[in-house]
């Protein structure tokens, strides 16, 4: 990991930011991506601190034009991409038959579209370094659980997307993984 440029979205708590402590620790340089500017800071600072390399970018995945000014900035300051860790998602707890819909978009667009966008907008820089696309999912997104409808079906698009991503790049050197803890 020495000198890879790293990007991890949802990397100010829990998974995220235990694989920014970690990748800092190999030497990566990181760009830190979440909606939580305090916790973004505080993160960004120790690394630094710690003579880690890492930078931070406030985004929402969910949104098109946030993951474009990721990968952006990442370029502007690194010049490169080697590995994309689409990390960033959110939960629901509810019955289908007691889910408002507008909950279900919102997971369906952290949690999938996230993964689209970054992972659209970096393919080019991550394929050049014969790179590494990777997508944190779940055990929702191999069985569905119940209470959990958008959260699996979330977990199911991206685990899906992924999938066929690595089918497709086969002859491109892009190594693909879907970690699924649970």
């Amino acid at each position: 990991m020495k000198n890879k440029v790293i990007i991890i979205t949802g990397a100010s708590s829990g998974i995220g930011r235990a694989c920014a402590l970690e990748l800092s620790k190999k030497g990566a340089r990181l760009v830190l991506v979440s909606r939580t500017e305090s916790k973004l800071i505080e993160l960004n600072e120790f690394i630094n601190e710690q003579d880690g390399n890492s930078i931070y970018v406030v985004a929402d995945v969910s949104q098109e034009s946030d993951c474009i000014q990721v990968i952006a900035k990442t370029i502007k300051i690194y010049g490169e991409i080697d590995i994309l860790i689409n990390n960033a998602g959110i939960s629901m707890r509810a019955l289908f038959s007691d889910l408002n819909l507008s909950v279900f978009e919102k997971v369906m667009k952290v949690n999938f579209y996230g993964t689209v966008y970054c992972t659209k907008h970096a393919l080019q820089y991550i394929l050049k370094n014969k790179g590494s696309v990777v997508g944190v999912s779940s055990i929702a997104g191999h069985k569905g659980l119940p209470a959990r409808t958008a959260y699996s079906a979330s977990k199911f698009a991206m685990t899906g997307f992924l999938e066929a991503l690595r089918i497709e790049n086969l002859k491109n050197n892009l190594h693909v993984l879907i970690a699924s803890p649970g």
